[in-house]
């Protein structure tokens, strides 16, 4: 499925976090994994969006862990080592 410019701007503006770290995991689930990713992923991934940048960076650097984010969390944590 290929979003719309609209669409995939609007999800773009909404990775931009408070914190560095957080909108490089954020944009490298959405350039990487988003488009292909099933709609109930996808819904997922924009409530991980919706949430307050705190409790995000603790479940992105797996302080924290929710099993229903966890595979949006690897896709993250692989996208991220192998761009090192």
């Amino acid at each position: 499925m290929t979003l719309d410019t609209a669409t995939m701007s609007k999800l773009r503006w909404r990775c931009r976090r408070g914190m560095r770290e957080l909108d490089e995991a954020m944009r490298a689930y959405l350039d990487n994994h988003y488009e292909q990713a099933p709609a109930e992923e996808q819904t997922l991934f924009e409530e991980l969006q919706d949430m307050q940048d705190p409790e995000l960076f603790q479940l992105v650097s797996g302080k924290a862990r929710e099993a229903r984010y966890q595979p949006i969390l690897d896709k993250m944590s692989a996208t991220m080592a192998s761009r090192t």
